[in-house]
């Protein structure tokens, strides 16, 4: 059963797609404590066999008890056992023992998840503003909690045979020959190969939906030899847009107002891998269909997949 609280006036983010009444955030709810001063937090008591699953992308094992955790999005090269934040943020847990239940935390800025590190005993969520929505599933087990879960936020699509194989992944490919000479050593020492990624270096300044032509004079020749030797490509796509006129993605996006604004109307500057860049509004269902549609260039290609990459604010 998912229960839906609001607290505040929370910011529509679309990550659950199941339709369902909210009910007004109570301070005492089936599973814990609320409180809303200083922001909100949630509180639990956990017993000496509870196991906490989830936030995805987060290191210290598959129990989280013992640690702190922070969603607050960092491009954190070194995932040693010290860091709190990594790259990505999935704001969802499982408590599971003497109680089964998930607990979903729909807001997009800052949360912080002690897990039995202050006192061992203790869950607290913190987050620094009472505007959310609360999702509670309580279920028979932590799998159950998991279907509801996927349920509510809409299940994935199955992935092609070839994503389940043997991936290599590595800055500084630049060339065609690069990706040769990798392949040629997997297949000479007999090590299974089944796709090798396409860092930032195939692009042409490093501007989505583009090839260097100068390293990749045919790439569509250069992807289909590749997969009749048993290899797929999966280049990278940035969600950072190269600020450049005269750039088809960058001009098209700033005339049909698709890129992420400040509060005054101009759009958002932030930098990455081709300096001065703009985000698509993947809030705009116009945005998002348009940006989508330009993956169509490489699949022309000869392209069966993508690496979608740095999609959180970092």
């Amino acid at each position: 059963m998912v229960r839906k609280y609001v607290y505040g006036e929370p910011f529509e983010t679309e990550a659950v797609v199941m339709e369902m009444a909210a009910e007004k955030g109570q301070e005492t709810l089936n599973v814990g404590q609320v409180s809303l001063k200083d922001g909100f937090s949630f509180s639990y008591e956990m017993a000496g066999n509870d196991i906490v699953y989830g936030l995805g992308e987060a290191n210290r094992g598959l129990n989280k008890r013992g640690y702190c955790y922070i969603s607050n999005c960092t491009d954190q090269p070194n995932h040693t056992e010290d860091k709190r934040s990594l790259y990505g943020a999935h704001n969802f847990i499982v408590v599971s023992g003497e109680r089964n239940f998930g607990l979903f935390f729909d807001y997009p800025a800052k949360i912080t998840f002690d897990i039995g590190y202050t006192r061992s005993e203790l869950l607290r969520v913190s987050l620094e503003a009472a505007d959310l929505y609360l999702y509670v599933i309580e279920g028979d087990s932590a799998y159950d909690i998991v279907k509801q879960f996927r349920k509510m936020i809409g299940r994935s699509y199955i992935p092609p045979k070839f994503a389940f194989g043997f991936g290599q992944s590595r800055w500084g490919y630049k060339t065609r020959e690069d990706f040769l000479k990798v392949a040629e050593g997997y297949q000479k020492n007999d090590i299974p190969i089944d796709m090798i990624y396409m860092d930032i270096d195939y692009m042409q300044d490093y501007k989505d939906f583009t090839v260097n032509k100068e390293n990749f004079p045919d790439f569509p020749g250069f992807v289909q030899g590749m997969r009749e030797n048993g290899i797929r490509m999966v280049p990278i796509i940035d969600a950072g847009v190269k600020v450049e006129e005269g750039y088809f993605v960058y001009d098209e996006g700033v005339e049909k107002g698709y890129f992420c604004k400040r509060e005054d109307g101009s759009e958002f500057v932030a930098a990455v891998w081709p300096g001065d860049t703009h985000f698509p509004d993947v809030l705009n269902k116009d945005a998002r269909k348009w940006f989508g549609g330009k993956y169509r260039i490489l699949i022309e290609q000869g392209i069966e997949g993508f690496w979608n990459d740095m999609n959180e604010p970092a």
